[in-house]
């Protein structure tokens, strides 16, 4: 199966993301569906069934991520993917160190995954063959994390599908 870890933004967030794409790019050839929003963490690639096993008892025992804010506030393009994206100017440090953790438990449970520079990003559609010009209204989007989830991706006739494998909770985090 092939599988990588993301963080999900509530439905409501979804739903805003969407009406602002629409409003500030209206005509993508491909774009991504708000069902299918999250945000990369680590992307694991094909793994067994043994192999998952390992990494879920690993992050049962090792998870102690405080839950987190952030906000998308910056939109990207990729050229080579042909990607448009939004992201977050200033990565949080529990997202950070949750990065870290990920890659750490895929180590320890033989998953060999290629280690690049961790860029936050949610992708907004695929196939735009050049970079849209600035949009007249900025993203930013603010909102809670307050789990991990392992997503399963699956082709369909329909295109791809995230399935939710699992999900880990954070440590709740207050504030006065």
């Amino acid at each position: 199966m092939r599988v990588f870890f993301a963080l999900t933004p509530p439905p409501p967030t979804k739903l805003a993301i969407e009406a602002w794409r629409e409003k500030a790019f209206p005509h993508f050839i491909s774009p991504v569906k708000a069902s299918n929003f999250h945000i990369t963490l680590a992307f694991l690639g094909q793994i067994s069934e043994p192999q998952l096993d390992t990494l879920s008892q690993y992050l049962d025992s090792q998870l102690n991520i405080k839950s987190f804010s952030l906000t998308l506030d910056y939109l990207g393009y990729w050229s080579k993917p042909k990607a448009l994206w939004i992201g977050n100017t200033h990565v949080p440090k529990p997202q950070l160190d949750l990065v870290e953790l990920l890659y750490k438990a895929a180590q320890n449970s033989g998953i060999s995954v290629q280690k690049r520079d961790y860029i936050s990003h949610l992708t907004l559609a695929r196939k735009c063959h050049e970079n849209p010009p600035a949009p007249l209204l900025e993203p930013s989007f603010t909102f809670k994390n307050s789990e991990v989830t392992l997503y399963q991706s699956v082709s369909t006739d329909h295109g791809v599908m995230y399935r939710p494998l699992a999900e880990w909770t954070f440590v709740p985090s207050f504030s006065f």
